[in-house]
């Protein structure tokens, strides 16, 4: 069980109120993992959603040459993992503590029995769900958009007349 001032600390859990709050409390684990430790790795199945309450994450994926890359760095308050929301999702990265950290870690499967006992808690998680993915997106098309501007082939591109 975690408690509501915990919770709070959350960007995805903060607009929610205290009855909900409540209910996704009292299903919420916290955990303390140490610095390297390996939370989700890429390609396998996703069954927990983790919200950092303290520490650092970094967001890595391996390109199909194999070079890691790394998408992100998660700081307290974010949450990533909600996918495991949405069926048999598998990790598109893998989750490493670059120093050690406190998580909030909820079980998919008793978020969907929370959500089917409560329809209307189910469809405010799943709003908060939304516009995660929403922010996400804008912010990796940014990403995309500045490596495209910036890759010296793009220049020699622009050069070239059609």
């Amino acid at each position: 069980m975690v408690g509501i001032d915990i919770l709070k600390k959350i960007h995805f859990l903060q607009d929610l109120s205290d009855e909900v709050l409540e209910k996704i409390g009292g299903i919420a684990q916290l955990e303390t993992f140490d610095e390297e430790a390996i939370l989700v790795r890429q390609d396998q199945k996703l069954h927990l959603i983790y919200m950092l309450v303290t520490g650092k994450i970094f967001s890595n994926c391996r390109s199909a040459s194999g070079k890691a890359l790394t998408l992100d760095e998660l700081s307290p308050g974010q949450t990533f993992g909600v996918s495991a929301l949405i069926g048999d999702s598998l990790a598109t990265f893998t989750a490493i503590c670059a120093e050690e950290c406190t998580v909030i870690t909820l079980s998919s499967d008793q978020m969907i029995q929370l959500f089917e006992q409560d329809f209307k808690l189910g469809y405010v998680v799943m709003q908060q769900v939304v516009e995660l993915f929403k922010s996400k997106m804008n912010k990796h098309t940014r990403q995309f958009l500045h490596s495209l501007a910036t890759h010296p082939a793009m220049g020699e591109i622009q050069k070239d007349p059609i």
